[in-house]
């Protein structure tokens, strides 16, 4: 039976993650792929009908816990990954309450939206500021504050939590990398981080993901990889 799932991938954005996961699961998935507008380099238009968000990603499913079999959009990383996992995946990826890191797992699978990512898009913002403005202090200092707490974890831990790939990698891998090509960060600092990326880049679903989903970017896995943008 074909698979009911379509998985909306904005180039050079955080839907890539989506395609990785479904890569990791083994799950067939229709992929559909957009290119950004190289005006603006946001979402094209397509996005204004898929999501009322109007950003990636987006993925269409049909779903079987409703009587009537329907179909659904959903947009929000976190929710595309759940969904997934639980619906095709028969939860793999997401940890358990009875699991032994449970606690660690929660923790990170929430981090990276919920504190990570944001403060990368305020350093993306802060970047239009003089360099003393108070609002770039506080940027750069919360993003090394955060890259000093993910290099602990990793330098105790082979992933985010213990030795099997989570959905917490899923979602932290990122910012740490493709996001890079709109926040310029240097690793140069975080050996661990580093060790972490290129153990990532040599996962054939992580290859796999670039070979389907992106024509021209290659994995951003160096400490300071270019920029396909000029800004």
């Amino acid at each position: 039976m074909p698979s009911t799932l379509v998985v909306h991938h904005l180039r050079v954005s955080q839907s890539e993650c989506i395609v990785w996961l479904c890569e990791e699961l083994g799950i067939d998935y229709k992929l559909v792929c957009h290119d950004r507008d190289q005006q603006t380099l946001l979402a094209p238009d397509v996005y204004k009908e898929l999501s009322p968000l109007r950003t990636a990603p987006v993925i269409e499913d049909v779903d079987t816990y409703t009587p009537n079999h329907d179909h659904i959009r959903l947009a929000e990383s976190q929710a595309c990954i759940e969904w997934i996992c639980r619906k095709h995946g028969q939860g793999r990826l997401l940890n358990k309450p009875w699991d032994p890191n449970w606690k660690e797992w929660l923790f990170w699978w929430h981090f990276t939206h919920g504190s990570f990512q944001p403060t990368c898009q305020m350093k993306l913002l802060a970047a239009a500021l003089p360099e003393d403005h108070p609002g770039v202090k506080v940027a750069n200092s919360r993003i090394n504050h955060y890259l000093d707490l993910i290099e602990q974890r990793l330098s105790k831990s082979r992933f985010l939590v213990g030795d099997e790939l989570t959905a917490a990698d899923i979602q932290m891998v990122f910012p740490l990398t493709t996001q890079r090509a709109f926040v310029p960060i240097d690793l140069s600092a975080y050996p661990s981080i580093l060790r972490y990326l290129r153990e990532i880049g040599e996962r054939p679903a992580y290859k796999k993901t670039f070979e389907k989903a992106e024509t021209a970017l290659k994995p951003m896995l160096d400490a300071n990889p270019q920029s396909p943008y000029k800004f």
